[in-house]
């Protein structure tokens, strides 16, 4: 939808809800910018559920099965938000 009318403030608001945090074991929130990049994304993905940044020089595979690891079995929420 257009800019400014209010997505991210709903997300926000539904992804703070006591509720929800109740619901799901994990959450994660995530902005994505204009140029779409995979690895980038799980970096920012691994970065919003551990809260540390991965190491810079991982590559894509491995990322992947941190992330795998991280979620399996867990019933999880994530928010992409900014995503054009």
């Amino acid at each position: 939808g257009m800019g400014g009318i209010g997505k991210t403030a709903l997300a926000q608001s539904i992804y703070g809800d006591e509720k929800v945090k109740e619901h799901f074991e994990l959450t994660m929130w995530v902005c994505i910018s204009e140029e779409f990049d995979v690895k980038v994304i799980v970096e920012k993905i691994i970065e919003s559920l551990t809260k540390m940044r991965p190491e810079p020089n991982l590559q894509l595979n491995t990322l992947q099965s941190m992330l795998r690891e991280k979620i399996d079995g867990k019933k999880h929420l994530l928010v992409l938000d900014d995503v054009w």
